[in-house]
């Protein structure tokens, strides 16, 4: 049976887990599988470098295994920071993935074997891949720098796709406060880099 992931049954499971039951990662994990696969697909697709190699599938597999290794030590006290923190997990297993296909974009000879790693015409273009990695940690170690507040709406609208109506209904606050901070936060960050488009 389906079943969306509610802060009782977050808080439930991690018990469960961390009393060593292992099953209860899995229950967790399949609960919350539909959003954690939207924000996998929406972040992907900001990773054109990763998007021609990897499927999101394989993004969110690998991303749930460093959330579950930092649920060990760290504890969301509800749906709303868990959510926050796997979106991290994704981009940042994205940025390794950028990493390791920019090295994979080095010149022929560096396969296991001395041969070209990829079959003609299939390595990735070294230009893109470096602009692509250059420009995304750029932005994301921007977005880290905003103010709490606006970092967070920034996440749930450009990596969560979230309206301004959904977040004010969450946050308890009227729409012009979601457009204020979002306006904040657009503002600080075309500061930092004149190249970044939000609208």
């Amino acid at each position: 049976m389906n079943q969306s992931l509610d802060t009782a049954m977050m808080h439930s499971c991690l018990d469960r887990w961390l009393a060593g039951e292992p099953a209860a990662a899995d229950e967790l994990l399949r609960a919350a599988a539909g959003r954690l696969e939207g924000i996998a697909r929406s972040s992907l697709r900001r990773f054109p470098g990763v998007a021609r190699w990897e499927a999101a599938e394989d993004v969110l597999q690998n991303a749930c295994v460093r959330m579950i290794r930092c649920l060990a030590v760290t504890r969301p006290h509800n749906t709303r920071v868990f959510y926050h923190l796997a979106a991290t997990h994704i981009r940042r297993e994205l940025l390794d993935m950028a990493r390791k296909y920019r090295k994979m974009a080095a010149p022929p000879g560096c396969g296991a074997d001395g041969s070209d790693p990829f079959p003609v015409g299939d390595i990735p273009d070294r230009a893109g891949l470096d602009g692509d990695l250059a420009y995304w940690e750029g932005f994301h170690a921007a977005v880290d720098k905003l103010p709490a507040e606006e970092r967070e709406v920034v996440g749930l609208i450009f990596y969560h796709g979230w309206t301004h109506a959904r977040i004010a209904d969450l946050f308890r606050v009227d729409e012009r406060t979601v457009r204020r901070r979002w306006k904040a936060a657009s503002e600080r960050l075309a500061e930092q880099n004149r190249e970044l488009q939000l609208t």
